[in-house]
Formats: structure tokens, C-alpha cells, sequence
């Protein structure tokens, strides 16, 4: 396939980027801290447009009470956003591995998929790096069905892993997505750079 010329932007609007979201593309947001607070923000901004979510939790990211805190702001009861907002969560590569095919083999209807923070399982103490790299690789390939399947994913991942096997596969990862997010706060001030290449053809 071929791949348009790549277009970059920076925003401070913490919603902008989700709300110009192509779903059809596999979205990757990044960065030092932060990116999952932006998560929740993104999700209950998604729920406002009549979208249900869905989270693949894989290292305890997800605070139902920062989209109870958003809903408060807007004078919102939380619990019929809350009640939009699925939570799954999973312990191990296999696990992971495990709930990624059965989400493409589920295919819910209106529902945007959320995975937090899939690598670090991968890259704990207990797991050796040579099977480590071969599972993050088998869930890459799992990853990159999900635009070929319809089926709306955005990923959350830190960069800041210092494990080798990150450092290998994490460029993968970036390749991999037609939507880069990367979250980046100086002084205070938090600005979302978008890096895009849509697919234009097979």
C-alpha cells in the first residue's frame, strides 16, 4: 500500500485531536506523563458524542474518577458516562495477547477501544527478553489487524522504558500507527503534537 505524505501539528486544545480522529486509522498517543489523564479526557469526550468505550487495561492506568471529576466540571452526573466506559483488565503478555483476539473477533458496534500501557507486562522481570520480544512482536501483529478489521484502536504507551526489548520494539510500534499522538509539557504548558499518514490505498 501507499502511504500519503506525512502532516504534523501541535494543539493545545486537549480535545481537538480526538474529535478530528480518522477511527479507520490506528492511533498511538504518547509521551513522558500525562498521556493518561488525556485518556480519560478523550474518552469522556467520546461518550459526549454518543460513542461507548472500551479499556484493555494492562498496567492499572484507568481512574474512573477523572471522567467523574470532567462530568462535575460540565455540572454532568458521572454514572451515565461511567456506565458507557467498559474496563478489562490484564496481568500477563498472555492475557493481553488473549483479549486483543477475542476484541477482534467480538467487533462491537460503536464502540472505540482503548489499550493502556500494553508493554510493560511484556518487559517485566518474570518474562525472558527472548520470549518478551517474540510475544510484543505476535501483539503487534494483533495491533496492526485492527484497521483492517474496522475496529477503532487507540494505544497509550509511555516512552520512557528503558528496557531493551522497548527500545527494539517501540519504533515498531510508531511505524505501525497511522496516527502519533505525542504529549509534551514545558513549564506548566501541555501541547499534543500529530504526526498523520493515511492510508490511500491497498
Amino acid at each position: 500500500m501507499d502511504l500519503a505524505e506525512q502532516t504534523h501539528y501541535s494543539s493545545t486544545n486537549i480535545y481537538e485531536p480526538i474529535q478530528n480522529w480518522n477511527q479507520k486509522d490506528l492511533g498511538l498517543l504518547t509521551g513522558e506523563r500525562g498521556m493518561y489523564k488525556l485518556a480519560h479526557y478523550w474518552q469522556y469526550a467520546l461518550v459526549c458524542s454518543g460513542f461507548q468505550v472500551f479499556n484493555l487495561d494492562c498496567a492499572i492506568r484507568f481512574n474512573p474518577f477523572t471522567i467523574t471529576e470532567e462530568t462535575r466540571k460540565q455540572n454532568l452526573a458521572p454514572e451515565p458516562f461511567l456506565e458507557q466506559i467498559q474496563i478489562q483488565r490484564a496481568f500477563t503478555p498472555y492475557q493481553i495477547l488473549d483479549a486483543l483476539q477475542h476484541i477482534l473477533k467480538e467487533k462491537r458496534e460503536n464502540t472505540i477501544y482503548f489499550l493502556l500501557a500494553p508493554c510493560k507486562q511484556f518487559l517485566d522481570g518474570d518474562v525472558k527478553d527472548d520470549e518478551g520480544i517474540y510475544l510484543l512482536n505476535l501483539m503487534l501483529g494483533f495491533i496492526e489487524k485492527f484497521p483492517t478489521e474496522n475496529v477503532p484502536l487507540l494505544i497509550i504507551e509511555s516512552w520512557t522504558y528503558s528496557h531493551k526489548n522497548f527500545k527494539i520494539f517501540f519504533p515498531k510500534l510508531l511505524r505501525a500507527s497511522q496516527t502519533l499522538w505525542e504529549l509534551k509539557t514545558e513549564k506548566g504548558l501541555s501541547r499534543i503534537r500529530t504526526r498523520k499518514t493515511s492510508i490511500t490505498g491497498a
